[in-house]
């Protein structure tokens, strides 16, 4: 009896078993999921943006766990259906996209798969930018002229200027020199000098000179940042003022150096022009001597000029007297510079002016002449002889002059 309830469970056990191995397996899909939208440098870029596609598990996937028996109304085994694949949207135009170069390592580390996971690149789609040309730069309306060197004139009017003072000694004596030939110069003073000796810039203004800048210690300009620049032009023009009472229009700029950007700063902020030289006979230099400074400044001055010279040399001073006389003879006339820049605006009205009679050009015009006389005329040499007429019935020798016949 126990033996045939053995071998009819051991039937109904082997019947079980092979009903499991004849029903087909429901395969294990794998949890899939996006884990990060990456960039493929190697893929190409649809023409449109897809949504991120999920790759279906492999047929040949072995089950992972066995599924129970199928039901006998069962017709066809169910499977899970993937999960719905989340759209990845562009990027917003006006965010540029970073592509991943090749072959770069993964620095996050949930980017690294895990068992059992199938990671779904998806490609993303860069919008193309529209193409905007770049925008040209603000057409900058033409200012005045701020810079000036000489002046374009036809009276022979010129500007007579001093750097660097003023001096405690020797800018006294060039005023007592002005004062006696009654002509008018530029100044231009060094701030820190200007706060020594107030007493001398006084002088100056009341004997009806003109006043301007020249930096507070006689730094290159172009060396120095906004601040430091600021702060030159600043102090020197207050202490001017503190000293005269007389607001400065001019300035020039130590060594004659700076930057665009500083001359619009400067003339934005003060209003001042830029004033250099186009004579400059280079009195500072060594050996200095009164004839050297004479002989330069003769030289080079023409209508218009704006001569260059330092009062705090005393050679330079002592060179006034007879350089002054030189030019009067000459037919110049000396102004300031801000008379000479008016001047120069007048420019259509000049033959009529008060300031320039009609004699002073004429004396600049002999001046200019050639003083050596005008050479006698040569005379005229008689006419060549015409050349004879080719003898073409000769033929031509090929032998270059001098050539040795062998």
């Amino acid at each position: 009896m126990r033996l045939a309830l053995l071998i009819s469970f051991g039937w109904s056990l082997t019947a079980l078993i092979s009903a499991a191995q004849e029903a087909p397996a429901t395969p294990a899909v794998p949890d899939l999921e996006v884990r990060k939208a990456i960039v493929s440098p190697a893929a190409p870029a649809p023409t449109s943006a897809p949504a991120t596609a999920v790759a279906p598990a492999p047929a040949s996937a072995p089950a992972t766990t066995p599924a129970p028996p199928a039901p006998a109304s069962a017709s066809a085994p169910t499977t899970t259906p993937a999960p719905a694949a989340p759209v990845v949207t562009p990027a917003p135009a006006q965010a540029p996209m970073t592509v991943p170069a090749p072959g770069a390592a993964a620095t996050d580390p949930e980017d690294e798969p895990k068992d059992g996971e199938t990671v779904v690149k998806a490609v993303a789609v860069p919008e193309m930018m529209p193409l905007v040309p770049p925008t040209a730069p603000p057409v900058q309306p033409k200012e005045g002229k701020i810079v000036f060197t000489r002046c374009e004139l036809q009276p022979p009017a010129i500007a007579l200027t001093f750097d660097d003072g003023p001096h405690p000694d020797f800018t006294p004596k060039l005023l007592d020199i002005l004062k006696k030939e009654n002509i008018k110069v530029t100044f231009f003073l060094v701030g820190r000098c200007v706060n020594a000796y107030p007493n001398v810039v006084k002088r100056m203004v009341d004997e009806g000179h003109e006043i301007a800048s020249h930096s507070w210690s006689h730094p290159l300009l172009t060396s120095l940042g906004d601040q430091s620049l600021d702060s030159q032009m600043q102090r020197t023009h207050d202490a001017i003022i503190k000293a005269c009472g007389v607001t400065p229009t001019l300035y020039r700029p130590p060594y004659g150096a700076t930057r665009i950007s500083q001359r619009k700063f400067i003339h934005d902020k003060f209003g001042y022009l830029a004033i250099l030289w186009d004579v400059d006979p280079l009195d500072w230099q060594h050996p200095r001597t009164s004839k050297k400074v004479h002989d330069r400044v003769l030289e080079q001055t023409r209508i218009g000029s704006i001569i260059l010279c330092h009062d705090i040399h005393e050679t330079t001073v002592d060179a006034m007297p007879t350089t002054i006389a030189d030019l009067k003879a000459r037919g110049f006339q000396f102004l300031t510079v801000s008379q000479l820049l008016d001047l120069e605006k007048q420019a259509p009205a000049l033959p009529n002016s008060p300031k320039l009679p009609p004699q002073a050009i004429a004396a600049m015009a002999a001046a200019a002449a050639p003083a050596t006389p005008a050479a006698p005329p040569q005379p005229v040499p008689p006419p060549k002889p015409a050349p004879k007429p080719m003898d073409t019935s000769k033929p031509l020798s090929l032998e270059a002059p001098g050539e040795i016949k062998l």
